[in-house]
C-alpha cells in the first residue's frame, strides 16, 4: 500500500497502473497565485527526463534534463533519508496559500507517493527546494543567454540574483553553470562589472 500525504492527513493512495519497475521521480507543484504557477518534472533512474514549468503571462516552459550522477546521488540520499508520519504535518487554512506540491518516488516496484500544501518535515523540505531548485537554475541560465545577446546592461542584476540563489540553496545543480559563467567572464559584449560578477561566480560553483 502507498500512503499519500495531503494538507496534514494520511490515506491510503491506489496505485494501478501508475505503479512502474526500476526508479523514477515525479515532482509536481500548482498555485495560480504564484510568478511559477505550475511545476511538471519527471526523471528516470538515471537522472534524464523532462520539465516543464508555467510562468504568469507566459508561454509553458518544457525541456529535456539530465542530471549529472553525483547530482542524482544527492537527491537519492535525501529520499533515503526520508521519513514522514502525520506529526510531521500541521493542517491549518493559512498554509492553503502555498499551493499543492506532490512528489512520488518509484524504486523497483516500491512506490511512495505524497501531496501537500505546507510540512515542516526538514527531509520533506530539502527535496521540494531540490526540485523547485531545477526551475530556477533554468530560469537564470535563459535569462543569462537572452541577456548577453539582446540586454548586455541586464546581466549585472542577473548575476546578483543568481549569486542570492546560490546563498539561498535555490540552485539545483550549480556546477552546471560552471560553462555560462567562465564564458560570461570574457564575454566583451557585457559590461566589465557583469564579468567580473561571473568570474567569481564561476570560481564559486567550479567546472
Amino acid at each position: 500500500m502507498v500512503m499519500a500525504v495531503v494538507a496534514g492527513s494520511l490515506f491510503p493512495f491506489a496505485v494501478g497502473a501508475q505503479e512502474k519497475a526500476g526508479d523514477a521521480f515525479h515532482y509536481e507543484f500548482a498555485q495560480p497565485n504564484f510568478l511559477v504557477s505550475k511545476i511538471e518534472i519527471s526523471l528516470d533512474g538515471q537522472g534524464t527526463g523532462k520539465m516543464a514549468y508555467w510562468e504568469k503571462d507566459a508561454d509553458p516552459t518544457s525541456v529535456d534534463i539530465s542530471l549529472r550522477p553525483e547530482t542524482l546521488s544527492r537527491l537519492k540520499g535525501m529520499i533515503e533519508k526520508l521519513t514522514l508520519t502525520p506529526d510531521d504535518l500541521t493542517p491549518s487554512d493559512r498554509h492553503q496559500n502555498l499551493g499543492t506540491t506532490r512528489i512520488a518516488f518509484w524504486q523497483g516496484t516500491a512506490h511512495r507517493e505524497t501531496a501537500f500544501t505546507y510540512t515542516p518535515n526538514p527531509q520533506m523540505n530539502a527535496i521540494s527546494q531540490f526540485f523547485r531548485g531545477m526551475v530556477t537554475q533554468h530560469q537564470r541560465k535563459s535569462q543569462l543567454e537572452v541577456a548577453r545577446r539582446y540586454q548586455p546592461l541586464d546581466t549585472p542584476k542577473i548575476l546578483k540574483d543568481l549569486e542570492s540563489d546560490l546563498n539561498g540553496n535555490r540552485i539545483a545543480e550549480p556546477v552546471a553553470l560552471g560553462s555560462l559563467l567562465k564564458s560570461l567572464s570574457n564575454d566583451e559584449r557585457i559590461p566589465l562589472i557583469a564579468r567580473n560578477q561571473a568570474k567569481k561566480l564561476f570560481e564559486r560553483v567550479g567546472k
